[in-house]
């Protein structure tokens, strides 16, 4: 093997171990870095996304569906199972806002017409589904702070000591807005039902009303945008300390007063819940004894059916290029970039194929193959030939052979010419070959006897072999 080649197979081998290191190590520092975002991502088990929530519903009620949407709304809807089910089947969408088409909000109406449940936990509504159910046009209200208190207006599952949430990034408490609704919406309809509500636990004083552009623990995402563009030298001049005093104190006259952020809508035979904080639901408050007690008495609103998890309305599905139109088949390859093993299988194959591309598709000479030595079958034909003539008692053709095989190992091994038997033919040989002089006469002797004689004896022709075969063994 060439010592390019070899090089080359080693430096293969190595790149090739060094692969799963690489991997396992971008595992880890991956791990080590938390996002805090709100994404409501089902399979990121980060603090703001939904991973805990989806897998407590899915493991929820055993005996029933749990169906992923990651279709149409309107297609799904229409199935006859849907359609014809036993029970009430229960929609679910926990996220940011819901990305409903015109034709899926209808036919999310006729499905809770029907005597079935929509159940929404989002910060923001489709104004047109608002619009169908009469209700008032959305108002952002919200209360800012870290800390807020929750509870329900249903006495089952009233809970004597409000529910506190404290909100969280990398570890250090922040203040959040925490959404609610406008009160006009149950004063409206007497259908309308608040079912929950919060308020605040804490008084902020001036500098966490107003964002001070040195405050460096303001770090509400939301607004990020908004304040580095107005972010500037005369930006603590836009408001005047009587400003900031007086705003102050009509914030806090509202401080402990409770607003509703779940209500429910009567919608012919069903019903629409509506929840405003969806960051409620996500893993960093479900992970908490006191986060998972409440999300398992706002979701006991669902029905006893099916449950339909809508995933393809989200925020991250838009954004990725994930919102699948009507007609629009997925991917081959889809489901397996979906599964983060296959996908790394996938990228090790895609890896390993282009560098035996680099080190091994140039040309290389061909496989030389193996040649196995000839074998010397002679000495087998002799004695094949040897015991055909003895047993035909031709002695004399057997004799003739031996002494032409012994002749022609004088010529190939001493090189000396045997046709001159001679005085110095004979000094020659017993030189070359150290065989004693008088030993080989008398071979010599017994050789012209037999090319002397019509017919050998068996007896000369043991002697002659017996001659031959000591020359063989004693000669150098």
């Amino acid at each position: 093997m060439e010592k390019r080649t070899f090089t080359n197979i080693l430096i293969t081998l190595g790149v090739l171990a060094l692969i799963p290191i690489g991997f396992w190590l971008f595992a880890y520092l991956q791990n080590q870095h938390v996002d805090w975002s709100e994404t409501y991502i089902t399979k990121s088990k980060e603090p703001y996304n939904n991973y805990m929530v989806f897998n407590l519903l899915k493991n929820y009620k055993t005996e029933k569906e749990f169906v992923v949407v990651d279709d149409l709304l309107t297609e799904k809807l229409a199935e006859e199972e849907i359609k014809n089910a036993k029970e009430p089947i229960s929609y679910v969408f926990l996220g940011d806002f819901p990305y409903l088409l015109d034709e899926e909000i209808d036919s999310l109406l006729n499905f809770v017409e029907g005597g079935n449940t929509a159940f929404f936990a989002a910060n923001t509504f489709p104004d047109t589904l608002f619009t169908l159910l009469e209700l008032d046009n959305q108002v952002y209200q919200y209360v800012y702070d870290s800390l807020v208190a929750t509870n329900f207006t249903n006495s089952a599952l009233l809970e004597e000591k409000d529910f506190v949430f404290n909100h969280s990034k990398r570890n250090e408490s922040v203040a959040h807005s925490w959404n609610y609704f406008n009160d006009y919406l149950l004063e409206k309809k007497k259908t309308n039902k608040a079912l929950g509500f919060l308020h605040k636990k804490t008084k902020m004083n001036k500098a966490d009303t107003y964002r001070n552009k040195n405050n460096d623990n303001y770090q509400n995402e939301e607004y990020e945008e908004y304040n580095e563009n107005y972010e500037d030298e005369n930006y603590n001049d836009q408001y005047t300390d009587s400003d900031i005093e007086e705003s102050e104190e009509n914030y806090m006259t509202d401080e402990f007063s409770n607003h509703t952020n779940f209500i429910r809508v009567k919608y012919g035979k069903g019903y629409f819940y509506f929840h405003k904080n969806p960051v409620l639901f996500t893993n960093y408050y479900l992970i908490q004894e006191n986060g998972k007690k409440y999300a398992e008495r706002a979701l006991s609103y669902l029905s006893e059916g099916d449950i339909l998890w809508d995933e393809r309305s989200h925020y991250y599905k838009q954004i990725k290029g994930e919102y699948k139109k009507q007609g629009r088949s997925p991917s081959p390859l889809s489901y397996i970039l979906s599964q983060p093993s296959l996908a790394w299988g996938y990228y090790t194959l895609l890896i390993s194929a282009l560098l035996f591309v680099i080190f091994r598709g140039k040309r290389m000479q061909r496989i030389i193959p193996i040649l196995r030595k000839e074998q010397n079958t002679s000495l087998e034909f002799t004695k094949t030939v040897g015991q055909l003539y003895y047993l035909q008692k031709d002695h004399k053709r057997l004799s003739q052979l031996k002494i032409r095989l012994f002749f022609d190992f004088i010529r190939t091994k001493y090189h000396m010419n045997t046709q001159h038997i001679d005085e110095d033919f004979r000094k020659k040989l017993s030189e070359r070959s150290d065989i004693n002089r008088e030993l080989i006469d008398l071979l010599l002797a017994d050789i012209q006897k037999v090319n002397g004689q019509h017919e050998v004896s068996e007896w000369l022709l043991r002697k002659i072999h017996t001659q031959i075969q000591e020359f063989y063994t004693h000669c150098k």
